[in-house]
């Protein structure tokens, strides 16, 4: 893996990276079919052939369970990601996804439904942080907005995937179908290797350069990025205990001591609160409340005489459109300017589709057509799909510290989950009870709230690498990298002379 990339060809470097990038994004669809599923299933049991039927209450579990099991598959990758690495935690992913699957093909009741659903949500607590860092973590910085990207485009792909099944197919054959998918990243898992950070921070620093210009290329920008990396990480290792063989007891007493000093750093706690607040608004923008109940909104918005199905199709091949024109955004634009545009179009189609549903209801609209709420909601997944959906997952892989990402990256994704169960179970609710236009208005104003915050806490991470924004949040400038660089060249060998003291003693 160690070849110079000259020899190699130009593009072979990046297509390591589109290799490894393809063993998450598949998993990710696999992932994007469990969130579409309940709006195929959820239907199907309301009919009067099917063998199990579900109250409006178990309907809403159904969907809205994962967000729950989220919680605790954020907690397993918290504890395990920095142990056992990325690949095998990767790994460990797949399972629980499959045996969902299964079980959903042989369970007879509404709890047998709930608990599969469970089981897969788990797995895909465990995925949501750690997609994000084997991406960013094994791309160039060039590309890694792009690549990053693959994380919200794979999900819609799954979305898509799981509806256009439940047009053709029963809910049993679409179950059996979504199987093979995530077996097929399991596939392409087995062959990607370790990521080079996560070596680095073991301490086994040949095995990283390895695996780095295996996936990066040879070239002297690559060594100098590699070489820093090493550098920070050494000066880490060295003022910790890191190597030292310690008791369950002490383990337990340093871990603590870890999470507790973690929060007093700049570096930790300004990225954990960025992306609480990004993750928060994009699950009350409402992507997973749409695919969840996708046939139920359209029945509402646009009239019962809609072809529901239909639609939801159409909108979800625009997800898919709209995903694929992100990717050439995100390398474009920068992510400031595309995750502030889009949300402003967001809370405009959201007010729109209020106010629509409100005069509609009264009977003071002055003109009235379909095409009006179907416009609507299409500038309202336009906007979720560019944007919304497509910078969180990008900047979750960027904005942690080599040293924090694990913990960081399960923190932080604890609001994803919790803000998935808390909007996909209200809003049916919430539509009973005050009706879809106010519920509509609430959504709108935790996104504002939210918008508000992001836009005074989020710095521009656009072609900058892990160890630039890393040195930002911790208030280390450019100026203080050049005085920091060793005197003798990146490539020289043994301890490197640095051109003044660095920031931690050692």
């Amino acid at each position: 893996m160690g070849e110079d990339n000259r020899k190699e060809g130009k593009y072979t470097p990046l297509l390591r990276q589109c290799f490894v990038t393809a063993s998450v994004a598949i998993n990710i669809i696999g992932h994007g079919s469990i969130i579409g599923f309940p709006a195929i299933l959820i239907p199907s049991l309301r009919k009067p052939d099917s063998y199990i039927h579900a109250t409006t209450a178990q309907e809403s579990w159904i969907a809205s369970i994962v967000g729950f099991a989220l919680i605790v598959g954020n907690f397993i990758i918290t504890i395990i990601l920095d142990n056992i690495g990325r690949k095998k935690s990767h790994l460990l992913t797949v399972f629980p996804v499959l045996l969902g699957w299964f079980m959903l093909l042989l369970v007879n009741n509404v709890a047998g439904l709930i608990v599969a659903r469970f089981i897969q949500g788990v797995a895909m607590g465990m995925l949501g942080p750690l997609g994000s860092i084997i991406i960013g973590e094994m791309t160039d910085p060039k590309n890694r907005g792009m690549f990053l990207t693959s994380v919200s485009l794979s999900l819609t792909i799954g979305v898509l995937f799981s509806h256009a099944l439940g047009t053709y197919f029963t809910w049993q054959q679409s179950a059996l179908i979504c199987s093979f998918t995530t077996f097929t990243s399991l596939c392409l898992m087995i062959f990607t290797p370790e990521s080079p950070s996560w070596l680095i921070t073991k301490g086994r620093y040949e095995e990283a350069r390895t695996v780095f210009f295996w996936l990066r290329g040879n070239s002297e920008e690559q060594q100098v990025e590699l070489e820093k990396m090493i550098i920070a990480q050494k000066m880490s290792r060295k003022s910790s205990v890191a190597d030292q063989k310690l008791s369950i007891q002490a383990r337990l007493k340093r871990y603590f001591k870890y999470i507790s000093e973690a929060g007093k750093k700049p570096e930790f706690f300004k990225p954990v609160i960025i992306m609480v607040f990004l993750y928060t608004m994009f699950q009350f923008a409402g992507i997973n409340v749409i695919s969840s109940y996708a046939i139920d909104i359209i029945g509402h918005v646009v009239g019962p005489e809609a072809n529901a199905k239909f639609l939801m199709v159409v909108l979800d091949i625009e997800r898919l459109i709209c995903n694929l024109l992100a990717v050439y955004l995100m390398k474009t634009l920068k992510r400031r300017t595309l995750l502030f545009s889009s949300t402003f179009i967001c809370i405009i189609s959201y007010l729109g589709k209020a106010f629509y549903v409100y005069a509609k209801q009264k009977d003071i609209l002055p003109y009235d057509s379909q095409w009006i709420p179907i416009s609507l909601i299409g500038l309202y997944m336009f906007s979720l799909t560019v944007g919304i959906s497509s910078i969180p997952f990008a900047v979750s892989g960027e904005l942690f510290p080599l040293e924090y990402r694990g913990l960081g990256g399960g923190v932080s994704y604890l609001a994803l989950s919790l803000n998935f169960f808390v909007a996909v179970k209200c809003f049916p609710m919430l539509t009973t009870a005050v009706g879809l236009s106010i519920t509509y208005l609430l959504y709108t104003g935790m996104v504002v709230f939210c918008m508000t915050i992001v836009w005074f806490m989020l710095p521009e991470t656009k072609d900058k690498t892990l160890q630039e924004i890393e040195d930002s949040f911790r208030g280390f400038s450019p100026e203080d990298a050049k005085s920091a660089e060793p005197l003798n060249g990146v490539n020289s060998g043994g301890e490197m002379m640095r051109r003044c003291s660095s920031h931690i003693l050692y």
